[in-house]
């Protein structure tokens, strides 16, 4: 939650994934959505591109220019989210190979298997609400999360991400795979001073949405950060990990609670026991081994960004959890010594593995939750999950960076509500206020 000029990005800290100084940072029995993409329907997905013509010649696509991009992370994950529309969240990172300055007029997500046609609805926002579709997240811009850390223009030599939500009002319109055309100008090239460039196809991954029992029970749980279309301080973060840029954090939520005045604590807040969160009973979400826990490190000061945290203080107190099938579930900012569990001990869903704390790198109680594909805090690639059964009360009105300066400051965050809405086997997505019952 707080903010400083420094140039590494933090993660793990809700009401604080913002830069600092440390580079970070089911059910009876676990299940997973039936695949949005049919397994058999995506059997011959194209990974390479269709030929251009059937004789001899050239016959597969060869079109140069400054840019070249790759995915971040370990696939592009379709999940359902509580609006009823399925989301393709994902990152890529975009280098300029040349040196002189480049810019992206235009970005397309493409299917690949009808003719390159354009698919889906491709919308992402800043922490501000600003739209950032089609702009870069420069690493040589400061490391904020407002829209003045994105350009569409990248300079000689240099990089940075690129952010999409591509989202579908029916699953079954998602692709097998998806493409991208980016038209790019290089004024100062008087050779090629500007190219259109499709990319070869990339799958889109079949491994369906693990479905999970809630990590606690009662109302008035707000998604503070999570997933799609606004990139927040979990979607924002893309830490160089063990060699490698990981969207650690994509699918990520931060948990805290409101009453009915939209007020996350009593009193000042300035003690971690005044939040309402605070000392909540955390559960299993499904039937897991315990692979991570810790459990002594104090709770930290509520409302001001600790200094001088190590790499291994970064989550705080927490628990991994191997849910099987390469899905482990991470707990992060748990309190002082009321972690119950041990490495190598098998719990089932609904057990008690502690409280709701404020250790690590938080600046306000809240449970940091996430499924991730390692059994790493920051070494991973985040990936979507669903809850059994979930009421949605109503969405935040506030945009991310508000809610989180002014739960600090104790302002009541207003909750515009329609009426609750049963919501089956969808994830929470950011501003969501959550119930799950008693």
């Amino acid at each position: 939650m707080g903010k400083n000029d420094d140039s590494a990005n933090t993660g793990l800290g809700w009401l604080m994934k913002t830069p600092g100084r440390v580079l970070l940072w089911a059910v009876a029995g676990l299940s997973v959505v039936p695949p949005a993409l049919g397994q058999s329907r995506c059997d011959n997905a194209p990974d390479y591109f269709a030929p251009v013509t059937s004789g001899d010649g050239q016959r597969y696509p060869l079109a140069i220019g400054p840019l070249v991009w790759h995915l971040v992370g370990s696939g592009v994950y379709p999940v359902k989210g509580s609006d009823g529309q399925t989301h393709l969240a994902f990152a890529v990172q975009f280098t300029n190979a040349w040196n002189l300055p480049a810019t992206i007029r235009s970005v397309e997500v493409l299917d690949p298997a009808q003719n390159n046609k354009p698919t889906g609805k491709n919308r992402v926002l800043s922490i501000k609400d600003e739209d950032v579709t089609g702009l870069v997240k420069l690493a040589s811009l400061p490391p904020g999360m407002d829209k003045a850390s994105y350009s569409a223009t990248i300079g000689g030599s240099a990089t940075g991400v690129m952010f999409f939500d591509v989202s579908y009002a029916d699953g079954e319109e998602v692709p097998c795979a998806i493409a991208l055309r980016v038209h790019e100008v290089q004024s100062e090239n008087k050779r090629l001073p500007e190219a259109t460039v499709v990319s070869p196809p990339l799958k889109v991954s079949g491994q369906a949405a693990i479905v999970l029992a809630p990590p606690f029970k009662g109302e008035g749980w707000v998604n503070a950060n999570g997933c799609c279309v606004e990139i927040g301080p979990h979607r924002f973060v893309t830490n160089p990990v063990n060699g490698t840029l990981q969207p650690s954090e994509q699918f990520a939520i931060d948990w805290i609670k409101i009453d009915k005045q939209g007020k996350a604590f009593r009193g000042d807040g300035k003690k971690p026991e005044e939040w309402l969160c605070y000392g909540a009973e955390l559960m299993a979400v499904a039937p897991g081994t315990v692979v991570e826990a810790t459990r002594d490190l104090p709770d930290v000061p509520a409302g001001e960004a600790p200094a001088n945290l190590t790499i291994a203080e970064i989550a705080g107190n927490h628990v991994t959890l191997d849910l099987g099938g390469g899905r482990y579930a991470i707990y992060a900012h748990m309190a002082p010594h009321s972690v119950t569990v041990h490495v190598g001990d098998r719990v089932k869903t609904g057990d008690k593995l502690g409280l709701l704390g404020n250790s690590g790198n938080t600046t306000g109680p809240h449970l940091h939750f996430q499924i991730s594909d390692r059994p790493s805090t920051l070494d991973t690639t985040a990936l979507p999950f669903v809850f059994e059964s979930m009421v949605v009360g109503g969405r935040m009105v506030a945009n991310l960076e508000e809610i989180e300066e002014d739960s600090i400051k104790g302002v009541a965050l207003k909750v515009e509500s329609k009426g609750e809405k049963a919501v089956v086997r969808g994830m929470p997505l950011s501003r969501d206020v959550v119930g799950f019952g008693e």
